[in-house]
């Protein structure tokens, strides 16, 4: 009969347990690819190190902001990219303050647009208190021609920063989509005329829009939107900050 030593027995637990690790490992990184979640981040990252992020999922809650042709809310397309922009903020060293991490809105009246002044109201407050380097304000667009597509950048015409993050931001959106944008000015966005931070808003793409609307919807997509607006925002902090060499 075969016989297995001492020894052979504390290998062959080795071999089994690097073995299991193994499975596990792949099973897990699968799940994670599977979401549309990743860890990688780009090596210019540690600009974003200690730098606070503020990241406002525009609408939630009663106000479900537009609405696309097959019927997807707005706000849950807002949500789940700022999230998945979260993670990556956070795994580069930001601290990030995020204004909504779940279906709600901040007003209190029972009059809609009360409401939805009480919530801007608040939104602008928790976006002073958070004293942001940055702050990203994330929606989805919507026209009544649904030929319209592709991710747009805004920034306040008064703000020469607002306008390099959002030239940034957009340069790195363009590579997602078919369609070429080019960031734009805008002080009609209560947001942008009320921070007296470097604020943008990122409108992500169009619901109106039937195949960005299905495109919107999906984890790998949402997760391509996010680390455009990533990279962008840590190319603008790396051009603003630029590596000094010790020659």
């Amino acid at each position: 009969m075969f016989k297995i030593n001492f020894f052979n027995k504390k290998k062959v637990t080795s071999i089994v347990i690097i073995l299991s690790l193994v499975v596990i490992g792949g099973v897990y990184l699968k799940s994670k690819q599977a979401k549309g979640i990743t860890n990688d981040v780009p090596g210019w990252s540690w600009v974003l190190g200690g730098k606070v992020i503020t990241i406002d999922a525009g609408h939630g809650g009663v106000d479900p902001g537009a609405v696309g042709i097959n019927n997807t809310l707005e706000k849950d397309v807002n949500l789940e990219i700022s999230k998945r922009v979260q993670l990556l903020f956070e795994q580069a060293g930001s601290k990030v303050v995020m204004l909504r991490e779940d279906d709600r809105d901040f007003g209190t009246s029972s009059k809609l647009l009360q409401r939805k002044r009480e919530d801007l109201a608040y939104r602008i407050q928790q976006a002073m208190e958070s004293n942001a380097d940055i702050y990203l304000s994330i929606h989805a667009n919507s026209f009544t021609d649904q030929r319209q597509q592709g991710p747009q950048v805004f920034y306040h015409p008064d703000s020469e920063e607002g306008k390099a993050l959002a030239t940034s931001i957009q340069d790195s959106l363009n590579k997602v989509g078919s369609k070429k944008r080019v960031a734009k000015s805008n002080q009609s966005y209560f947001i942008l005329k009320n921070t007296d931070m470097v604020a943008v808003t990122i409108e992500v793409g169009f619901l109106s829009n039937p195949e960005e609307e299905s495109n919107l919807r999906k984890a790998d997509y949402q997760q391509r939107i996010a680390m455009a607006i990533f990279e962008g925002v840590g190319s603008y902090l790396a051009a603003e900050k630029p590596i000094i060499s010790d020659d």
